[in-house]
């Protein structure tokens, strides 16, 4: 979940250049949005059917 979260992050905001610069001169462009900010978790209904489901998460990113 981790990883998700971090490969989330950099696509959305890859800006490399320091924060005190007052325009951005790194040229890089975002590759999507973040949809979910939170995880998706299954529902009591589908851990009564699937207890397996019980550790998954879904996150959601859109590209651009």
């Amino acid at each position: 979940d981790r990883i998700v979260k971090k490969r989330f992050r950099e696509s959305e905001h890859p800006c490399i250049c320091p924060p005190d610069f007052p325009v951005c001169v790194c040229g890089r462009v975002s590759r999507g949005r973040v949809i979910t900010r939170k995880p998706i978790l299954p529902s009591e209904e589908e851990l009564e059917v699937n207890s397996r489901s019980k550790s998954a998460k879904l996150r959601v990113f859109e590209r651009a």
